[in-house]
């Protein structure tokens, strides 16, 4: 990357951090949960970015169903199967046999924390190891259990990596408790809004997906910020999800608050 071109990109990066990264923006995103909701934070930020699927009225919609008829503390869970709570790919048994893992887990490890610590997945790099061992304290793995909690090394998992970057990272709108993670170490999650960034800038192909393109974003944003490559995830999608942009110039540049300081305008 140019150096004229890594600085003006890291200088609109930082500005809209700042304009974004606060609580005030959390309404928007599957981390108000978490933050809005009382009960066991870390549980609570798992099950909603696990079902972070879809658009965000569904995700919304059924989390509040899940937190309301399930519960929001593991010791005190119902884990029966209950008609109403089931979504998209994860049927009303799917969803029950979730809250029986994570009853199992919280019973054994007191938090997923313990968990990922004990599987030895102690780095990002080694985050596989984790999700074997949450995936191994399931009866049966279903397609639908399958697709809510994949193994890292076959997916994208930006689902996963964004959790990862709630529980690592520490700001206003990240909680920081995993406090043996390196956020040095954290991938981008790459959602709809950053891999149509990632792709109008050529970092990736147009239409490429998965795993390799997590990799080349990540270390497109490591190259501009080596101590905090996910720093950027939750302004750069409110840009998208709030302000409607395209990441690239489009009808909706002339009414953007942004676009006297926009890198697309």
């Amino acid at each position: 990357m140019k150096q004229e071109n890594k600085e003006s990109i890291y200088n609109f990066l930082e500005y809209l951090y700042n304009f974004y990264n606060k609580k005030e923006y959390i309404y928007s995103d599957p981390i108000r949960f978490p933050h809005e909701i009382k009960g066991d934070t870390e549980f609570i930020a798992f099950t909603a970015a696990s079902f972070a699927y879809g658009n965000m009225k569904a995700i919304q919609g059924f989390l509040y169903k899940y937190f309301e008829n399930a519960g929001t503390t593991v010791a005190d869970l119902n884990t029966d199967v209950n008609d109403i709570l089931y979504y998209r790919f994860q049927t009303k048994e799917d969803v029950a046999a979730y809250s029986i893992l994570m009853k199992r887990v919280y019973e054994k490890y007191g938090s997923l924390y313990e968990l990922f610590k004990a599987a030895g997945a102690v780095s990002i790099a080694n985050i596989d190891k984790g999700i074997i061992l949450l995936r191994s304290y399931l009866d049966n793995i279903t397609q639908g259990l399958n697709f809510l909690l994949p193994v890292p090394g076959k997916s994208a998992s930006k689902r996963l990596y964004m959790f990862l970057r709630w529980m690592v990272r520490k700001d206003d709108v990240d909680f920081g408790f995993w406090s043996e993670f390196d956020k040095t170490s954290l991938y981008m999650p790459t959602d709809t809004h950053i891999l149509r960034l990632a792709g109008n800038l050529g970092i990736i192909d147009k239409n490429e997906k998965g795993r390799k393109a997590v990799i080349k974003v990540t270390e497109f944003f490591r190259e501009l910020n080596i101590e905090d490559p996910a720093k950027y995830d939750f302004s750069l999608t409110r840009l998208g999800i709030i302000s409607g942009c395209q990441y690239s110039e489009s009808s909706v540049c002339e009414k953007c608050f942004h676009k006297k300081v926009c890198l697309f305008y």
